[in-house]
């Protein structure tokens, strides 16, 4: 039995250098390394904001719109300015592109939220997403004390 039991882990430990080697030396010879990445600019078609927010409220801005046509895109980040009334937010997607990347056929839909911390000022807060080949879209928010 203890013959049996060595043998078994001899088998198993060959059987885990054996392939995780494999793995470790597609890593390391680099042949994940012939793709490449792209990053572009969202398409978004709508923002959604509440019409109120008071000054110490966190603003929550949810964007809908397009990733991509197919599975090599996805959603990667948000890129940020703000300054006095106004904020930018650029939604940055990647796309995946090389020799034997594989993608799927399914559209990928945008539907994130983006947070802009308080303070802000009373009056309209204006939010801003460009877009590269048409018009930025934009929503304003009514800031103002709770009554």
């Amino acid at each position: 039995m203890t013959r049996l039991h060595t043998l078994l882990v001899a088998f198993l430990v060959g059987a885990v250098a054996v392939f995780g080697g494999g793995f470790r030396c597609a890593v390391l010879t680099g042949a994940e390394d012939n793709r490449d990445v792209e990053r572009a600019v969202a398409e978004v078609d709508s923002l959604d904001v509440p019409p109120r927010i008071s000054p110490t409220d966190t603003l929550t801005v949810r964007m809908y719109g397009m990733v991509g046509p197919n599975g090599c895109h996805s959603f990667e980040r948000f890129d940020s300015e703000r300054s006095g009334d106004r904020v930018r937010v650029t939604p940055v997607v990647a796309r995946v592109t090389g020799e034997e990347v594989a993608c799927t056929m399914a559209v990928v839909p945008l539907d994130r939220t983006y947070a802009v911390a308080p303070p802000f000022e009373p009056g309209t807060f204006t939010v801003v997403v460009p877009q590269p080949d048409r018009t930025d879209v934009t929503a304003t928010v009514d800031v103002r004390e709770a009554e």
